[in-house]
């Protein structure tokens, strides 16, 4: 009895000792299973989070070459010759594929692609945004002289009219909102072959009270505002203007032939005896704000010249060009020009009309809103 009692104690010892082995074993393999199962998760969350810097990593590239390909095209309007590539300092790269639709108005559209990569090369992302190249001014004047509120008859001008002003063969030399009243010799236009040959006093096409169509004055159509017309902003935003410019002077002593693009004087400028300013291929934009402009002897300035008044100056801006002083190009004012006294001399140039559009040192580039994207 004793011996069948110890041998079922014994078995029953084994059996525990049995599942009590059992189930360490079957612990041991869920912690196994749960810490290879946890560390998985821990790996693709790490591949995840991985994955998500470099996609942000590329995205930052591909951020930073679109802002840097935008910034260059406002200097450089030939960057979209090719593509643009560039490693940066963390080794992520970018490149920079610009296309190019023109539009009316000498106007260009263009689609800025760029593609960054992560420095791994593992993640890759394009965003892409449109620009509109644009040139500052929004319409060449038809005429050499426009001036608001007329051209006193104390003054004098000199004019060689735009053979095609008013329409195909019909020519046109001063443009304005008032009367204009010829006195004797001192108002005189005349076509570029006359002005060539000196003979533009002799064989003048307006003069001695004789005021042929090419005096398009009294205009019903002449703009309520010129800086409108020319830059499309109003008067009242002369302010934004000025920020557009290349240069802001006080004075015009350092203008010379090596000058180039948009100039802004805010005063009086003179420009010194014998000197050229710009050139016929590369002409500049000159606004005088407020000022005295007195070109002195022999000076020639190629480009659009706007003697401008703000609404609130007190100060009486004029014009006045010594002798065989003279622009080749436009001249414009927001005033009655010639009250005292003063000299206008003016050369219609083709080519130079041309150039205030096309040339790229006179062309902005504005993003165009709603635009960007990324893919």
């Amino acid at each position: 009895m004793n011996s069948i009692t110890t041998t079922y104690g014994m078995n029953r010892l084994r059996v525990k000792g049995a599942v009590l082995l059992l189930t360490v074993v079957l612990l041991l393999i869920m912690v196994t299973l749960v810490t290879l199962y946890t560390g998985k998760i821990q790996s693709i969350e790490h591949q995840i989070t991985l994955n998500q810097q470099n996609q942000k990593w590329a995205n930052a590239s591909a951020k930073t070459g679109l802002q840097r390909s935008l910034a260059r095209l406002a200097v450089n309007k030939a960057l979209l010759a090719g593509p643009v590539e560039a490693v940066l300092a963390d080794d992520s790269q970018f490149t920079v594929i610009g296309d190019v639709e023109l539009l009316t108005g000498g106007r260009q559209l263009v689609t800025l692609t760029s593609t960054g990569t992560s420095a791994d090369g593992l993640a890759s992302a394009s965003i892409s945004q449109n620009a509109v190249i644009y040139p500052l001014l929004t319409n060449i004047p038809p005429a050499p002289l426009l001036a608001k509120h007329g051209f006193h008859h104390a003054g004098k001008f000199e004019l060689v009219l735009n053979p095609n002003g008013l329409a195909e063969a019909v020519p046109l030399s001063l443009w304005s909102d008032s009367p204009v009243v010829l006195l004797g010799t001192q108002h005189h236009s005349c076509y570029m072959a006359d002005f060539n040959a000196s003979k533009c006093l002799t064989n003048s096409f307006s003069s001695s009270g004789v005021k042929q169509l090419d005096i398009a004055d009294n205009s019903a159509s002449f703009p309520s505002d010129i800086m409108s017309y020319v830059f499309n902003l109003p008067t009242e935003q002369w302010s934004h203007l000025r920020e557009l410019s290349d240069f802001q002077l006080t004075h015009c002593n350092d203008l010379d032939i090596d000058s180039w693009g948009f100039v802004w004087v805010n005063g009086d400028c003179e420009i010194s005896a014998s000197t050229q300013v710009a050139t016929q291929s590369k002409p500049i934009i000159l606004v005088v704000l407020n000022g005295q402009l007195v070109l002195q002897s022999d000076v020639t300035v190629y480009g659009l010249v706007f003697s401008f008044k703000s609404p609130d100056s007190l100060i009486e801006p004029s014009v006045d060009m010594l002798t065989h002083a003279l622009v080749q190009g436009f001249v414009l004012a927001n005033y009655q020009l010639g009250a005292s006294g003063e000299t206008v001399r003016v050369v219609f140039n083709e080519q130079v009309a041309e150039q205030l559009l096309q040339n790229s040192m006179l062309q902005r580039v504005a993003k165009v809103p709603g635009s960007w994207r990324d893919f």
